[in-house]
């Protein structure tokens, strides 16, 4: 078999298991699976990994780590693609396979939100249904770093056992995340609003020589056992990893994290995105009155149309109007396609009067 029907193979099955992951609907990989070291993947470095900040390359060490993660969390199949990459394409094509499959179970995450909220804190999805959520995706941004964070922040790293540490799960607009050692100059897009109305934030979690085999727990409870009972990532003594990992914004606006006691680490989180409250916005709608008709008295009859609705618009109805009383309607219906209103209308007064047609035009609003 020759490399390129090789290669053709292996992605089709790749995309097979991929599907079959997905449809499973299971929640983000949190733990750390046995895995390859992907040391032998450092001769790819500088590649551009899709949840680098910024779009620039990460530091090599960060670098090794976030791929170190994604090798865990692929399916074996996926991870022996990975490994036996020759060429930097083939490096890449591998990572963008994950990346896609990532993507596809943040997008089902909401789902899987509903099972740990409150009965009737969110309910089935609907058009304009206020305790709906949606994901909403952000540029990769870095907002906490242990390594540079200041003394002040409370997560100057690095972050030992048995302490419990936060940062915000959001921050006020056009602000930023300097003193955790995150971006200096933005917000991320992490912001308020819609602030408390988001329910879930999306972080890629990378932490950097871990002094021992443990775990780190990850939540939204300012407590540390119960912090520490929801495991985001199992690591191993020596080795930088990093996860996806979405985490609650339903007791706090808060990200607390911890570590057992006797352990130190270096943490960074990448927020990616956040799950939200969908906007109950009105639908946004137009009216759209055509030129009146005159109709003769003394059971003159006549017809009016409206104008059309614009381009994007939908018609929703519409409305017939005199200006005598004595003009009876005699019929009223979509036209043109629906895109007008048409209306007819028998005059039994004694002089002339007015008919209007008038299309009511509205548009689903996004969010």
């Amino acid at each position: 078999m020759n490399r390129a029907h090789s290669n053709s193979t292996t992605a089709v099955m790749m995309a097979i298991a991929l599907s079959a992951g997905l449809a499973a609907g299971a929640l983000l990989p949190v733990k750390a699976q046995a895995a390859s070291s992907a040391l032998p993947l450092a001769r790819f470095y500088p590649t551009l990994l899709p949840s680098s900040p910024d779009g620039k390359v990460e530091e090599p060490e960060v670098w090794l780590a976030k791929v170190q993660g994604m090798l865990a969390a692929a399916p074996p199949l996926l991870q022996q693609s990975l490994l036996s990459a020759q060429t930097a394409k083939d490096f890449s094509s591998n990572i963008a396979l994950l990346q896609q499959m990532q993507e596809g179970l943040l997008k089902q995450g909401a789902l899987d939100m509903k099972a740990a909220i409150k009965s009737g804190r969110v309910s089935t999805k609907a058009l304009g249904d206020a305790s709906n959520l949606v994901y909403k995706a952000l540029e990769p941004c870095r907002i906490m770093d242990t390594r540079s964070a200041t003394g002040g922040s409370g997560v100057q790293g690095p972050i030992l056992g048995n302490q419990l540490y936060t940062i915000p799960g959001f921050v006020t607009s056009g602000s930023n995340w300097g003193q955790f050692g995150g971006n200096g100059s933005s917000d991320c897009g992490l912001t308020n609003p819609p602030g408390n109305n988001i329910h879930a934030v999306a972080i890629v979690i990378t932490i950097l020589n871990p002094n021992f085999d443990a775990y780190l727990g990850v939540s939204d409870v300012a407590s540390l056992s119960t912090v520490l009972s929801n495991v985001a990532l199992n690591y191993t003594h020596g080795q930088g990893l990093s996860t996806m990992y979405i985490v609650p914004q339903l007791s706090t606006s808060s990200i607390y994290f911890a570590l057992p006691a006797g352990l130190s680490v270096q943490l960074i989180f990448d927020v990616v995105g956040y799950y939200v409250v969908s906007d109950a916005t009105a639908l946004p709608c137009v009216q759209q009155a055509g030129v009146a008709s005159t109709i003769a008295g003394s059971g003159g009859t006549g017809n009016a149309t409206s104008a059309a609705c614009p381009v994007t618009y939908t018609l929703a109805g519409g409305s017939c109007v005199s200006d005598s009383t004595n003009l009876n309607l005699a019929s009223h219906e979509a036209s043109g396609g629906n895109t007008t209103w048409f209306c007819s209308g028998v005059n039994s007064g004694g002089s002339s009067a007015h008919l209007t047609a008038t299309a009511n035009c509205c548009r689903v609003p996004g969010k």
